[in-house]
């Protein structure tokens, strides 16, 4: 499946520095799914120490969540990460791309001097959205 949103990525702004859109359309009559921030906390309650097994956590809860729903990582339209070490960005990024694939959501990255559990390096909250069956392409304004 393509990615079904159009993004909008103005040449006056410069290339986005990661695998984001400035900003995206959403086809009319869509849907929303808000997912909670999602953290990286084992089925068990354990947390890992490793920021890059933290990191495939989160996406994987992501992917559950959506699942749950009908959905699949495609449907992302914005992500928002909190990071305690802005040098985890890359890894973050290198973790989010294999999940994403060639999705370009909107996004904001915000580093924190904690989050709510100590030992959490990141929590990522996504929005997703359910498209209409019989959706038409959302084409740029003139």
């Amino acid at each position: 499946m393509t990615y079904p949103f159009h993004c909008y990525n103005p040449p006056e702004l410069g290339a986005p520095l990661g695998p984001y859109s400035q900003a995206l359309a959403i086809p009319a009559h869509s849907q929303l799914l808000l997912l909670s921030g999602q953290t990286p906390l084992r089925e068990d309650g354990s947390i890992p120490d490793a920021f890059e097994e933290q990191a495939e956590l989160v996406w994987h809860r992501i992917g559950l969540v959506l699942a749950q729903a009908g959905l699949g990582y495609q449907h992302i339209c914005r992500v928002v990460t909190y990071l305690v070490d802005p040098a985890d960005a890359p890894a973050h990024a290198r973790v989010r791309m294999r999940h994403l694939g060639p999705a370009r959501p909107a996004s904001t990255g915000i580093v924190v001097p904690r989050l709510f559990n100590a030992a959490y390096k990141l929590e990522v909250e996504v929005t997703a959205a359910w498209l209409p069956t019989a959706s038409v392409a959302v084409q740029p304004a003139a």
